[in-house]
């Protein structure tokens, strides 16, 4: 049974597979991604595309995104097949890239409320913070992922980035990191860890990109994103 796609955006495909490939124009990018903040079929368009370019990545005729529009038949691969390939490529064939994504130090936090009322969505958001100062990141990312998309504040978005990064699912870390917006004091943390995650996915050139949007000021930000894309440059060479 076919499954009916009400969102232009994600019926057409090209959007999200030139999001995919990092190949956006910034004023197309500042544009599409408050439009995949709240479109479901955009946000699932987009996990499959990046799992499926992970899973072929490594393949030379099929496997490489290019600015041309992806093939009909590269978007039907089922979704749990093409992760289960992405899992076994990060985990098999790790090269520098994405050894400079990983993360192993989480950004502490500190108690401060990212809520500041006592309703049942607060003590949701508390227990996911609970979980995430305790470590235990999938639990995190499930609990705030679970805190409706328009109670969530930025630090809340960040946090829950953070976890599903450290859970194991840099896709979804991307999308969760792009909802921070660029006026919050955790702006330049969510472009140096949108920047881990699409390391972690291969994308060397997606993660400079977020590397170079941060400020050189940005305090300590700016100093680790200067000696991180240093290095993404070195091994992409």
């Amino acid at each position: 049974m076919s499954v009916s796609v009400t969102c232009p955006l994600a019926a057409d495909g090209e959007r999200v597979h030139r999001y995919v490939a990092g190949a956006l124009e910034p004023a197309e990018l500042a544009e599409f991604e408050p439009h995949l903040l709240s479109c479901a079929e955009c946000q699932a368009a987009v996990r499959e595309g990046i799992a499926v370019a992970s899973a072929l990545r490594g393949q030379p005729k099929v496997g490489r995104l290019t600015g041309r529009r992806l093939p009909v038949l590269r978007w039907t691969v089922p979704l749990a097949v093409a992760a289960a390939g992405a899992l076994w490529l990060i985990g098999s064939r790790e090269g520098p890239v994405v050894r400079l994504g990983r993360v192993s130090t989480a950004p502490a936090f500190a108690g401060v409320p990212v809520r500041g009322d006592a309703d049942s969505v607060s003590r949701l958001a508390d227990s996911g913070m609970t979980a995430y100062r305790d470590g235990r990141y999938s639990e995190a990312a499930r609990l705030l992922g679970a805190v409706p998309e328009e109670k969530r504040t930025a630090g809340l978005r960040f946090y829950l980035g953070i976890a599903s990064l450290l859970a194991g699912a840099p896709q979804d870390a991307v999308l969760q990191l792009a909802g921070v917006p660029a006026e919050s004091p955790y702006s330049a943390e969510a472009h140096f860890y949108r920047a881990k995650a699409w390391l972690l996915l291969g994308r060397a050139d997606s993660a400079l990109a977020h590397l170079t949007a941060i400020p050189s000021d940005a305090e300590a930000a700016g100093a680790r994103a200067r000696a991180l894309a240093d290095s993404v440059k070195e091994v992409s060479r």
